[in-house]
């Protein structure tokens, strides 16, 4: 008796298999769009959030960072920009 339910659900898995990589291909596509265009939101946003930062601090920060190596300011630019990721990320998941 069992062997004849291990050949149905063989066969009915066979059957339903290319059905289910149909749906999952669209789903899978549709989900690949949307984690794309998140991800540039999520990339624009946190260029505007350093852009502000930079804005509101003395000096540029940018220049401070790359040409005369501050390392503190460096720390302040990378902790605000994982902060300003962490709240967008928040942003989009939910």
């Amino acid at each position: 008796m069992s062997k004849n339910r291990l050949a149905v659900s063989v066969i009915l898995l066979a059957a339903s298999t290319p059905v289910l990589a149909q749906t999952d291909l669209a789903g899978f596509s549709a989900e690949l769009f949307s984690t794309i265009l998140y991800s540039v939101v999520g990339i624009v946003m946190a260029v505007v959030g350093f852009k502000v930062v930079d804005w509101l601090t003395p000096g540029n920060l940018a220049e401070e960072v790359t040409h005369k190596e501050n390392r503190a300011l460096a720390i302040l630019a990378g902790s605000m920009m994982l902060g300003v990721c962490i709240i967008i990320a928040s942003v989009l998941t939910s």
